[in-house]
Parts: structure tokens; C-alpha cells; sequence
């Protein structure tokens, strides 16, 4: 008896702990996506060519088409990436070398990644105009190179000529950043000095800074008209706004809430019928041997206690309603005009297709990146608390029924599994590198699901005696 309560506590906390493990860390996830996007957030538009192998670079946007760019969008908040054709680029300093990924950029690419910055500063607006040659190294290329991180003020030697450092950047130890890493480190240098020295070297990619456009197409149909202005077909790039994107990620911990919500509403409004059968059945059967006054009179304290009982589930379901409500957000592409057309999803399967063989030979950049395994994990983490987490923990809370347990025992002890579940969540989250971000009211929700689920089911038909 003693192993198989063992064995159901271990059920019971395992559930509550994969439960758990999507709403404490899905929040951190997307908390941390949106630190790594930089001060503008996801309030950006990403655009990238489709084909990365285009060595007359018919798709790649040059200084004078950003400039326009700004002209058309009327904004100059827009951060251009240059990407060398290379694999990897030699960076040395005397007889040293060691291949990095190097990157041109502008002066306001900080504000649309978020760099850790350890000393010094980023590239100046003054020094892009210039062609200044300095350059911003990562802490791997620091000790690479000179075996200490406080490299500033030093050289080093790239495409043959001498660059100053003027800042190096702490790699993000974050579960996000190692998935992003490909072992290859960063150096960042001015566009413009980045296309003179390196022949092969392309802007590819566009942020595009913008406003929340009520999570529609608006800011992707504007830009796409700004990029035909200036010559270019929009059909060669990739046109991602991040709010969209943003949009979809926060709502999905939310989701899962959501779900946990209505299964505790609907146990309620279960609990609450259940009443209301007792108290008819109750009547009618007393009423056959007594007037209905001295019923209610004989079986006021009963039926009251019934009625309270009734009215405090009906505001618990009003409470968890306004607790667990969101505005979905479906993207337009995906909402058919009609529920039953055949034709549009099959358009839909088609454009998929096309997309992916489009897309073959695109590299992504480290923004797209970002996003991509923010929303990998966010989804690997639902599918595993939503499935295996709501089984665990159905089967047992099952078995803890079975048992016949005291229950005003066995809630302290739920109480205390569900706390140490969380203590353990936010330590993941600390040792995964993601922010503390936990959202209240889906902790709350998920109390009030186990707490319902045990205890109002637990008492079964002890409100036959009333």
C-alpha cells in the first residue's frame, strides 16, 4: 500500500511539474525572444532574399536603395545587413588567424538586436559615414585572439587591412543563443567599408521598424509597394512582420491556460447541476409524504448550503472566465471565405510548396533565427505539458481518489507539490538563461484546475444528505 502511495504522489507531482513547465517557461521563452530583438522589440519588419546564391545580386539592396527605402516608407529607422558570400572570413592579428562570420551593418542595428555590449560602444552614425575601420568582436574572438576579453582600443587585421576594436559583445548563454550558434563567431564592421573590401558581399536583409498594425497585413502590404517603387519585385523576398509573429507566440501559453480554464469551468458547471438534481430530487421525494413548506422548513440548512454552495461555483466560473480570456489571433492567409472550400486549402498546400522550393539554398539570418527556435520550443513544451502533463496528471488525481484519502490532509500536501513545482520551473528558467516571466493568473488557473478536479469530484454524492 505504502509503494503504491509512493507511486501515485510521484504521478501526481510529475503532472503538475509538466504542467506547469509550458506556463512558467513559454512566458520566459518569448520574454527572452523579445530581449534578443533589441530596444524595437518585435516591432519590426523583417526582409530578406529568397535566394541566397545570387552572385549578380539582382535581390540584394544597395546604399541608394535603402535610401529611397527610407524616402518611400517615410522612416529612418531601417537597419541593413551585409553577409559575405564566403563561408567563413580570416581574422588575424599577427600570425594568428581564425575564421568568424563577419557581418556589415549599420549604426542602428543595435536598437533591432539586442546586443550585450561588455564595454565600448557599437558602430556611430558619424563612423558609418566615414568608413570608419573599426570593428565590434565577440568575447570568443577576444580570447581567441588576444586570451583576454578587454580587447578595445586593440587591432585586428581583416581582408588585409587593420580594424580598431571599439567593443566586444558577451555571446548569449541563453538556451535560444546555443541553438542559434553554429560555433562560428561574430565580428561586425560598417556596410559600406564591409562592400569595398569584400567583393562578394551583399545587403540581403532589411529591419524595417513599425507599428503594431492591429495584427493585419498592413505593414507587409506597405512595404511590399515600397520595395516595387524602388525596383525591386517583392516576390523575391521574404517579408516577415515580427508583431504578427509576436502576436502568435504570446497567445500560445495563453492557449494552454485557456484550455485548463474551460475543463475547470465545465467541472463546475457539472458540480452545479449535480446540486440542483440533489436538491430537486430531494423535494420531490419528501413532498410525497409531506407538505412542501415543512420540506423546505425541515431541510432549509441542507438546501441552503446547497444554494451557497451553487452560487460561489458560479462565481468561480465567472472569475476564471475573466482570468483565461484572450483575443485569438489567426493569421488572414489562414481563415477560409468559405468553411468548405476545397480549392482554398488546396491553394493553401500548393503556395506551402512553392514556398519551400523557393526557399532552398536560403539562409536565414540570426533574427529569423531567433524567432525560429523561440517558436520551436514554444511548441515542443506545449505539446509535451498539454499531452503527456495533462495524462500524468489525470491518472493521478485518478488514483489518489482511489485511495480514499483524508482530504483535508491531502490538500496541504497538493499545495506544497504545486509550490515546489514552481520553485523547480523558475530554476529551469534560470539554468536555460530565460527571464523570469511568469504568468499570475495562468498559476492561478492551474491551481484551481487540480484543486476542483480533486476535491469536488472527491465528494461525489455527499450532497445526497442534505
Amino acid at each position: 500500500m505504502m509503494k503504491r502511495r509512493k507511486a501515485v504522489w510521484v504521478l501526481t507531482f510529475s503532472g503538475i511539474l509538466l504542467m506547469l513547465s509550458f506556463i512558467i517557461l513559454g512566458g520566459a521563452l518569448v520574454e527572452q525572444c523579445v530581449r534578443l530583438n533589441g530596444a524595437y522589440s518585435m516591432q519590426k519588419v523583417l526582409v530578406s532574399g529568397k535566394n541566397q546564391a545570387d552572385p549578380q545580386g539582382k535581390n540584394s539592396f544597395s546604399i541608394d536603395d535603402i535610401k529611397r527605402l527610407k524616402k518611400e516608407l517615410s522612416t529612418k529607422d531601417i537597419s541593413y545587413t551585409a553577409r559575405s558570400g564566403l563561408v567563413d572570413t580570416p581574422v588575424s592579428s599577427g600570425s594568428m588567424a581564425f575564421p568568424v562570420r563577419l557581418i556589415g551593418t549599420d549604426y542602428m542595428y543595435p536598437m533591432f538586436s539586442g546586443l550585450s555590449l561588455e564595454e565600448g560602444s557599437f558602430i556611430t552614425q558619424k563612423q558609418e559615414e566615414e568608413g570608419a575601420m573599426v570593428a565590434i568582436i565577440d568575447e570568443e574572438v577576444a580570447w581567441d585572439i588576444f586570451r583576454a576579453k578587454n580587447a578595445t582600443g586593440k587591432t585586428i587585421d581583416i581582408f588585409g587591412a587593420a580594424f580598431r576594436i571599439i567593443e566586444v559583445m558577451e555571446k548569449d548563454d541563453s538556451i535560444i543563443g546555443k541553438l542559434t550558434d553554429d560555433g562560428l563567431p561574430e565580428v561586425y564592421i560598417p556596410a559600406s567599408v564591409m562592400l569595398e573590401l569584400d567583393t562578394t558581399a551583399r545587403i540581403n536583409d532589411l529591419q524595417i521598424k513599425t507599428a503594431d498594425a492591429n495584427t493585419l497585413d498592413q505593414n507587409t502590404t506597405e512595404i511590399s509597394a515600397a520595395i516595387r517603387q524602388i525596383g525591386k519585385n517583392p516576390s523575391n523576398y521574404n517579408i516577415n512582420d515580427y508583431n504578427l509573429k509576436l502576436a502568435l507566440m504570446k497567445q500560445k501559453p495563453l492557449l494552454l491556460v485557456f484550455i485548463i480554464g474551460i475543463a475547470s469551468m465545465l467541472i463546475l458547471l457539472s458540480h452545479v447541476k449535480s446540486l440542483i438534481k440533489e436538491i430537486y430530487f430531494l423535494i420531490r421525494d419528501r413532498c410525497k409524504t409531506d407538505y412542501f413548506s415543512n420540506v423546505i422548513k425541515h431541510n432549509l440548512k441542507g438546501i441552503g448550503l446547497c444554494i451557497l454552495e451553487m452560487a460561489l461555483s458560479l462565481t468561480g466560473i465567472v472569475l476564471i472566465w475573466i482570468g483565461i480570456r484572450f483575443t485569438l489571433y489567426i493569421p488572414p492567409q489562414n481563415i477560409p471565405d468559405e468553411l468548405i472550400n476545397i480549392s482554398y486549402y488546396s491553394d493553401l498546400l500548393k503556395a506551402a510548396i512553392q514556398g519551400g522550393i523557393q526557399n532552398r539554398g536560403y539562409l536565414a539570418p540570426q533574427v529569423e533565427l531567433i524567432v525560429n527556435v523561440s517558436d520551436m520550443l514554444l511548441n515542443l513544451f506545449f505539446y509535451i505539458s498539454f499531452i503527456l502533463g495533462s495524462l500524468l496528471l489525470y491518472a493521478g488525481l485518478r488514483e489518489l481518489k482511489e485511495l480514499n484519502m483524508d482530504s483535508s490532509r491531502l490538500t496541504p500536501v497538493l499545495g506544497l507539490l504545486f509550490i515546489l513545482s514552481m520553485v523547480i520551473q523558475i530554476a529551469a528558467a534560470f539554468l536555460l538563461g530565460l527571464p523570469y516571466a511568469t504568468d499570475v493568473k495562468g498559476v492561478l488557473v492551474a491551481w484551481v484546475f487540480i484543486y476542483i478536479n480533486f476535491i469536488i469530484k472527491r465528494k461525489g454524492s455527499g450532497v445526497k444528505n442534505v
